[in-house]
């Protein structure tokens, strides 16, 4: 993280030839007195799930026959293909329209027929084969079975066609393309893991009971006193600064405690041992502390090269709670470190802070190109040309580190005005590789 001119004389006494992998020694900080301004990107497009299926036209059934001269006394039309008939009676009682099904239409009692032979009714609409989520039938007309007899039930149109089961309304949308690492929108979908053209490699989306630590198998700690950059904290390993919360994210927590010496006490973690990475894109989504003297950061450290800064390091975002709107991102290297580091900055629009909800930080970093990204919108592109002819060194193995820290040169210490316990909450860390 980064360094004035002086501190950095004095981290570079203190970590002489160290390589930048060993433990706490590897700590790396920069200090910048002044940082050039991003302009906001509007974030990513949030994926609204695509539009449900409106359930169509219904279907209106067939046509319903006009049955003919009515049979004497036939009987009942039931759906099907009536009775021919029979002999007619001369007149008869008519009946009063019969006991209609339900949800038909019972006849009134229709007129009386002189004879002939019944019509048909009609083959009555079953309402087709229910549509499974496209076109709804809407049960179809009831056959109208014609005339009725002077004598007989008259004809209802058969048993009402049920239209099969309704529609589903369709399947709904497949959500459209996701948006390309932008944090999704309050109650929004968040997005795919990696965008278009890239592959996901490597993550921790930290799931895991309530309490328990970060997974062992990805992470590492460095801890003990912290004696860079002026920082007042001691980094304590195990669930003591750093735990699960239960509800899918990793919560780093500062707080105001003595422990060997220190005032503050606070966690970093680390995937050094675990798993490095040589080139992709590097996303973590967090909300971040706020307050005077807290410096949070989330950042990449060469495992390889010898001490820093000729190991290198990449900034993904570091942030200064007297600044709760600000994102940095910087890279390091031989001759380009401390405040000598090419940066630049990224603020957010209107009254907006990191502490305030989630946001996404990322980098995608190729052979001779590093990008940065805040919700998904590119701030800084930094290549070879930015580094006044010195060594490129980002084309070796580098691992994570996540910490929170409290006081030093940069960020300046906590005063009265700072709250303690602050936390950073991160929800997850993710590696995409072409």
């Amino acid at each position: 993280m980064l360094a004035t001119t002086s501190r950095l004389i004095l981290a570079t006494l203190a970590l002489g030839a160290m390589a930048c992998g060993e433990s706490s020694d590897a700590v790396s900080r920069k200090d910048e007195d002044t940082h050039t301004g991003g302009t906001p990107g509007a974030g990513g497009a949030q994926n609204i799930g695509g539009a449900a299926d409106t359930g169509g036209t219904p279907v209106t059934g067939g046509t319903p026959t006009t049955g003919g001269t009515s049979g004497a006394g036939g009987t009942q039309n039931t759906g099907g293909t009536s009775a021919t008939g029979g002999t007619p009676t001369t007149g008869g009682t008519p009946t009063t329209g019969g006991t209609p099904t339900t949800g038909g239409t019972p006849a009134t009692g229709g007129t009386l027929a002189t004879g002939g032979t019944s019509g048909a009714g009609g083959t009555q609409d079953t309402g087709g084969a229910a549509d499974t989520g496209g076109t709804q039938s809407s049960a179809g007309e009831a056959g109208a079975a014609g005339t009725p007899g002077t004598g007989g039930v008259a004809g209802i149109g058969g048993t009402e066609s049920t239209g099969g089961s309704s529609g589903s309304g369709g399947g709904p949308g497949t959500g459209g393309t996701p948006g390309t690492g932008g944090a999704p929108g309050a109650g929004g979908v968040e997005g795919a893991p990696c965008p278009d053209g890239w592959t996901l490699t490597w993550s921790d989306e930290f799931d895991g009971p309530a309490g328990s630590a970060v997974d062992a198998a990805k992470w590492n700690y460095d801890y003990g006193p912290n004696w860079y950059n002026g920082e007042l904290q001691y980094y304590s390993q195990g669930t003591d600064n750093a735990k699960l919360d239960g509800n899918g994210n990793l919560v780093i927590e500062a707080r105001q405690e003595t422990r060997e010496g220190r005032q503050y006490t606070s966690a970093r973690l680390k995937t050094e041992g675990k798993k490095t990475f040589t080139y992709g894109r590097f996303e973590g989504r967090m909300k971040l502390p706020y307050g005077q003297g807290l410096w949070p950061a989330f950042w990449l450290l060469g495992a390889e090269g010898g001490g820093w800064p000729a190991c290198g390091e990449i900034d993904i975002m570091e942030n200064l709670g007297r600044e709760p709107s600000i994102a940095h991102g910087t890279m390091h290297g031989p001759g380009y470190s401390g405040a000598s580091g090419p940066t630049a900055s990224y603020t957010l629009s209107g009254d907006a802070k990191f502490s305030d909800d989630f946001h996404t930080f990322a980098i995608e970093w190729e052979t001779s190109e590093i990008r940065w990204y805040v919700d998904g919108a590119l701030y800084s592109t930094k290549t070879p040309a930015d580094i006044g002819g010195n060594t490129w060194v980002f084309t070796h193995p580098f691992f994570f580190i996540l910490n929170v820290a409290v006081g030093g040169e940069w960020p300046g210490n906590p005063d009265g005005t700072t709250v303690f316990p602050q936390t950073m909450v991160v929800d997850y860390v993710r590696v995409c590789q072409h």
